[in-house]
């Protein structure tokens, strides 16, 4: 297909905010198609998204393929890999998705049952088995954060216990906020870098079951962490992946939705040390410290990715 005026940014390139709602709503049809028995339509959720990985530039002046394929399916739950091709990089995909979508009930609004797939190769026997042991390990961690809630009482969740390297960065981060004049001029605190954006959710972006799209919801998180990392370094960010994204709670219209964006972990790739603002002058990123233990978590995961 031929890509529309509002899949351009404005700098001419690839819209990435609009083409991770499109890559949702085919993988729901992909979804819708292999649920449909012919006894009413299925209701069917976007429960994460695993990765989104640019393996190739887009060019938005070329017609784009997309693929959607079933690779696993559960007792209520069932993944879709989709590939989208343009032609000067077939037959490697210029990107790929994994999403994973819940089939419902449509009157109790419970997890219902959905149709088994049968991998047919050996590569979809291969995958399919991947996929079964990222669904095992998601559900040993259910099962650990419930323990874990029952044993304190329904207190706080599950989140693990900080190292030494992060204790050293929180230390960092009060030097920072305590004695700014002694501090070093490299690093910048994580809660400094937060962006927010809040609207009402509105009709035209409801799903078939009447909740808010979850492909809206994505575009409008990504806009968000654009623009923030934009801030951030002071020039135009480039997309490279996204390593997992979460719906834990369906959003209704009419909500009041609150958006938050925060850098947890910059660096220089490899290769470029340095990079160049407008008119060759040289930018070196800061590091983000983190303030407290939960701030220091979600910046050892970033670190690890």
């Amino acid at each position: 297909m031929r890509l529309p005026w509002p899949h351009r940014n404005p700098w001419g390139y690839l819209r990435v905010g609009r083409l991770l709602e499109d890559l949702d709503s085919l993988a729901g049809s992909v979804a819708f198609e292999h649920c449909h028995t012919g006894c009413g339509p299925p209701l069917l959720v976007t429960a994460a998204v695993d990765e989104i990985t640019v393996r190739h530039p887009l060019q938005v002046e070329r017609d784009i393929v997309v693929h959607g394929q079933v690779v696993w399916t559960g007792k209520s739950s069932l993944d879709i890999r989709m590939q989208l091709f343009q032609a000067h990089h077939v037959p490697h995909p210029s990107l790929e998705a994994l999403f994973s979508f819940v089939h419902l009930d449509s009157a109790t609004r419970k997890a219902a049952p959905v149709p088994t797939m049968l991998p047919g190769s050996p590569a979809d026997v291969d995958f399919f088995c991947q996929r079964q042991a990222v669904a095992d390990a998601r559900r040993t961690a259910r099962q650990q954060a419930q323990q874990h809630q029952q044993g304190s009482g329904g207190g706080e969740p599950y989140t693990g216990a900080v190292d030494a390297d992060a204790r050293e960065w929180i230390r960092e981060a009060r030097r920072l906020q305590e004695l700014p004049a002694l501090a070093p001029t490299d690093a910048v605190l994580m809660p400094s870098t937060c962006q927010h954006n809040t609207f009402i959710c509105q009709p035209q972006h409801r799903n078939t079951s009447c909740r808010v799209f979850g492909g809206f919801l994505m575009r409008r998180a990504y806009e968000l962490a654009f623009a923030t990392t934009y801030m951030f370094g002071g020039v135009r960010p480039a997309f490279h992946k996204v390593e997992e994204i979460t719906f834990t709670r369906p959003v209704d219209v009419g909500d009041l939705l609150r958006l938050t964006s925060t850098v947890v972990h910059a660096s220089h790739m490899p290769e470029q040390q340095e990079l160049a603002r407008p008119g060759n002058s040289l930018l070196r990123l800061k590091r983000v410290l983190p303030t407290c233990e939960e701030e220091a978590l979600r910046c050892k995961l970033a670190r690890q990715l």
